[in-house]
């Protein structure tokens, strides 16, 4: 019976579907697939929500705009875009970039509200809380109480 020949070392599996990726021609569609992913860190959030991509057909980048304004704007800045999505992409993956009216459904990012520090309690409104608590035994209870005390008079200033 004749020997087999000599198995290699076992291969990465990472190593292993790149190289099946670039066998099958799907390289460079899986590099293309990264846009929308890496779109909303590359346009910014407030943007992001206003503007996706829709497609990618030969280099032409098509996004969806949610009005004209925005569109307008966005016309101004496709160059931009362009050069950092090909940056972070890691070659000369969008070649143009087409703007289109269209319906964007991501969900508007939320502005967080700046928040400022409430000024202290005064001594009286600390001294009013400390006489209601007074009466009550149970210390977990009293300590609910107190603060629930302070946020409802911190809420009202």
């Amino acid at each position: 019976m004749p020997k087999r020949p000599r198995m290699p070392f076992p291969r990465p599996l990472p190593g292993l579907v790149q190289e099946s990726l670039v066998c099958l021609g799907l390289a460079e569609r899986l590099r293309e697939a990264e846009i929308w992913r890496i779109w909303p860190d590359v346009v910014g959030a407030a943007l992001a929500c206003r503007a996706y991509p829709v497609r990618i057909i030969n280099g032409t980048l098509t996004v969806a705009v949610s009005s004209a304004p925005w569109m307008q704007e966005l016309r101004f800045m496709t160059t931009m875009m362009k050069e950092k999505l090909n940056s972070c992409l890691g070659g000369e993956v969008v070649r143009e970039i087409v703007l289109k009216a269209g319906r964007v459904d991501t969900p508007i990012a939320e502005v967080p509200e700046k928040i400022t520090a409430a000024p202290p309690l005064t001594s009286q409104q600390q001294a009013l809380i400390e006489a209601a608590s007074a009466s009550i035994a149970d210390p977990e209870t009293r300590q609910a109480f107190i603060e629930l005390m302070q946020a409802s008079m911190e809420q009202q200033r």
